[in-house]
């Protein structure tokens, strides 16, 4: 399993935990959600840690309603400061009072307002004082923005910085985490510990949302920096890069149900989400397409996940499953490493051999019609109930047979259909000549270390693996918004 701190949350904690204060630029362009991601993490550390934030916006209502807790540890205007500051260093705080008395601050006149950088410091005593009050106590604040703060108030947003980083971080062991606007202020980021950049683009006419950890001064940030994230339903979701691992031990089985011989189980729930009915189940005779649109590891991860839990559940039925893909090897050793030998006896393999075994069906080579004759698929499959699963990939196919085979598999598909379900693990070339008898095609392609999955043109997953109490992998299905 992935470590917590390697997370992308995992690793701003791990940051913000060390023994000295530190300051965090978020930036990114509008809509990418950096006031969403700040929140997000405070609500993540709140109960242990002492949270503050201060906004820019002439209301924060909306924000209230999705994170209930935040009015009551934000920063306003109208309150005053209600002790004297005796921990938290002052120095930078008095230098712009002196400079504010001398008059070397400016002011900006906007209609008949005059507004001056005084009426800024009752917000900055207020984040003084909230540091004073949970000194040694390792506190954040959020500033959002601070470029919108400091334009509201004709002052420098490097300024600001360079106050709240000298006085706060430096000398008083606090944290903040800025807010810009713009897309990069590189002497502000420069002086700051910690820089994440948040942005978002298309890929395959999908959105993709990104998170960039720039960099976390005393923290190793890995050789994948990029963490992909959703917003949805107005919360920011960061998605974890998981391995997928499986138990070494026996793994209990479900209940077994009396299955629908006109129906065929996915194996999860989450796969109600590619299928465009909203069922957990297919009609028998379906043609499932897992179309690769990358090779890469990740992809192949996923895609055996998919197909192990459609095996496990399959075989804790007593239905039939013949295995001819490229990964049955790596499936028979997961399933005999977890599963009790009475299941396994309805999962059947096939391979190039001569070997005598009752699980495996032993290929000629020379042609799918003559390794797959109905007697032969019938005898493997004579202990077992029906609908059967049938799985298949293209590289496995070309492997055994040569690249002439499409011919063969569709005549074999069209006898197996009335029995169970079909599913053809492709790549591109041969999906391209099998798509178009599909019932159903889930696409899997990797983005920054990440496999994401769709079965429409409307919606896109992250792929990660879900552990249950045997420690079994099932698959979690994110929608990225």
């Amino acid at each position: 399993m992935i470590m917590e701190n390697e997370s992308l949350f995992g690793k701003i904690n791990e940051f913000f935990s060390q023994s000295r204060g530190r300051s965090l630029v978020v930036k990114g362009k509008p809509g990418a959600g950096k006031t969403t991601f700040a929140l997000e993490f405070l609500e993540s550390v709140r109960q242990n840690t002492p949270i503050s934030y201060l906004s820019s916006r002439t209301s924060d209502v909306s924000l209230y309603e999705t994170f209930k807790w935040l009015e009551g540890v934000s920063i306003k205007a109208e309150e005053a400061a209600t002790s004297e500051l005796v921990n938290v260093n002052t120095e930078s705080l008095s230098k712009l009072e002196r400079m504010i008395e001398e008059g070397k601050m400016s002011t900006s006149i906007e209609g008949n307002l005059v507004l001056n950088i005084q009426d800024l410091l009752p917000e900055i005593k207020l984040i003084y004082n909230f540091v004073d009050k949970n000194f040694n106590g390792n506190p954040i604040i959020v500033i959002d923005s601070i470029d919108a703060i400091a334009e509201k108030y004709d002052m420098n947003e490097n300024v600001l910085f360079s106050l709240l980083n000298a006085d706060l971080v430096e000398k008083s062991g606090a944290n903040i985490i800025v807010i810009i606007e713009a897309k990069e202020k590189p002497k502000l980021e420069y002086f700051a510990d910690g820089v994440i950049s948040m942005d978002y683009y298309l890929k395959n006419d999908f959105l993709v949302r990104t998170a960039t950890i720039e960099k976390l001064r005393g923290i190793s940030i890995s050789s994948s920096p990029i963490f992909l994230y959703s917003l949805y339903e107005g919360r920011f979701l960061p998605l974890d890069r998981k391995p997928v691992l499986y138990p070494n031990s026996k793994v209990k089985m479900p209940k077994v149900e009396n299955p629908d011989l006109f129906q065929v189980p996915l194996g999860s729930s989450e796969l109600t989400k590619l299928n465009p009915t909203g069922e957990d189940s297919v009609p028998l005779g379906s043609l499932i397409i897992l179309h690769r649109e990358d090779e890469s590891t990740g992809v192949n991860d996923v895609v055996n996940l998919m197909k192990n839990n459609m095996v496990k559940n399959a075989i804790s039925q007593n239905r039939g499953v013949i295995d001819v893909t490229s990964g049955s090897y790596e499936s028979s050793r997961v399933l005999t490493a977890s599963l009790e030998n009475e299941y396994l006896k309805h999962y059947i393999t096939a391979e190039k051999s001569k070997k005598s075994n009752s699980f495996i069906i032993n290929l000629e080579g020379k042609s799918i019609a003559e390794d797959f004759p109905n007697e032969v698929v019938d005898f493997f499959l004579s202990n077992s109930s029906r609908p059967n699963l049938y799985f298949f990939s293209s590289d496995f196919l070309i492997f055994t047979y040569g690249y002439e085979f499409f011919g063969d598999l569709l005549n074999l598909i069209n006898g197996l259909r009335p029995t169970g379900a079909i599913i053809i693990i492709t790549d591109d070339d041969y999906y391209k000549r099998i798509s178009h008898y599909a019932s159903l095609t889930i696409h899997f392609r990797e983005a920054n270390g990440y496999v994401l999955v769709n079965s429409s043109n409307r919606r896109l997953y992250a792929a990660t693996p879900e552990y249950d109490a045997d420690r079994w992998p099932t698959m979690k299905l994110s929608e990225i918004v």
